[in-house]
């Protein structure tokens, strides 16, 4: 059993991770905040969320941390007589940002996991579309597949991985963290995306030695750095002594109009490979039908598609909004 102060330091650093990440508030369960606070530990929830060094330094959306704020208020003086100060003094000062944020198209989320020494900070776009893109933002499907693959790394551990559409790179360097990759390959067919994965990487890797531009050797990995247009990937100039055993992707399936594109990328691939190799996608399900009519046209091509249980909420690593379902599949053929 755990005494009264480790329960509410659990609860402190689960709600400071759920903060970091910008994990939808609705999902906060608000009800765990216990109801025998005292003034000094009232204050601990602003030092550990919004006045958090972390947070000061690089800083989350101002617009989630304002709503973050306005929902931790209600939840206090429902249940308390007096409010510390300084979670009023933190909302004031939050709100005078607001006018100032509307100019600044970037943000920060901060991922972590102690146990298994994550702590990854990207820098993304606050906009779901920007730069003619969806990729400059990190999506729940991306993270789901990392939890995946962190609960089974028996799958990329020592191989050589692909990822197409890594968008920030955050599930390919959650692998580099995690699972002992031999070398990871992230792709995006935008050039903003992968100058700012590689701004991510920089930022995350400091121990990283870059070989080549866009190639860096983190430990006993390999991670590289690559612009990739589906249609074009012939073009494409492999990194020395790279062949796909896995392929990712994430999130790449809402859109039908690059269906043929895709499937001819993961063709290729595959033929290449002489069909070695698998492929692990991760779809969050906006449109079934969408989603079958591209599972369709992998079935045509004699793929095989198996679905995989995602981690549960009780056992996951990483926050992420299961709002919308997500869907993971194994492709063979």
């Amino acid at each position: 059993m755990f005494t009264m102060r480790e329960n509410h330091q659990r609860f402190l650093d689960s709600l400071k991770y759920q903060f970091l990440c910008c994990y939808p508030l609705h999902c906060i369960d608000w009800e765990a905040i216990p109801d025998n606070l005292t003034w000094e530990q009232q204050q601990q929830l602003v030092e550990n969320t919004v006045l958090y060094a972390l947070n000061q330094k690089y800083p989350v959306k101002i617009s989630y941390q304002l709503n973050f704020l306005k929902r931790l208020l209600q939840h206090l003086e429902r249940r308390y007589d007096e409010v510390h100060d300084s979670v009023y003094e933190c909302y004031c000062a939050v709100q005078q940002r607001i006018a100032q944020d509307t100019t600044e198209k970037y943000a920060y989320k901060h991922y972590f996991q102690p146990a298994l020494k994550v702590e990854l900070t990207l820098r993304e776009s606050k906009s779901f579309v920007a730069e003619g893109t969806t990729g400059l933002c990190s999506w729940q499907a991306s993270i789901a597949l990392a939890d995946y693959l962190v609960e089974n790394t028996h799958i990329v551990k020592e191989k050589c991985v692909l990822e197409l559409g890594a968008g920030t790179g955050l599930c390919g360097m959650i692998l580099v963290r995690c699972c002992g990759v031999r070398h990871i390959l992230l792709t995006d067919g935008s050039r903003e995306c992968v100058d700012l994965m590689k701004e991510n990487v920089c930022r995350n890797f400091t121990e990283a030695n870059e070989t080549s531009d866009g190639l860096f050797v983190v430990n006993q990995s390999t991670l590289s750095l690559n612009k990739l247009e589906w249609g074009a990937i012939e073009d494409m100039k492999w990194p020395d002594s790279f062949a796909a055993d896995v392929i990712l992707a994430a999130d790449v399936v809402y859109d039908d109009t690059v269906f043929e594109s895709l499937t001819h990328a993961i063709d290729y691939v595959f033929k290449i490979r002489k069909d070695k190799c698998e492929m692990l996608l991760a779809a969050t399900v906006r449109n079934e039908h969408t989603l079958q009519t591209f599972l369709n046209s992998l079935s045509q091509l004699h793929f095989r598609y198996v679905e995989r249980d995602v981690i549960p909420l009780d056992k996951c690593n990483f926050n992420w909004d299961r709002t919308t379902p997500v869907k993971i599949f194994n492709i063979t053929r």
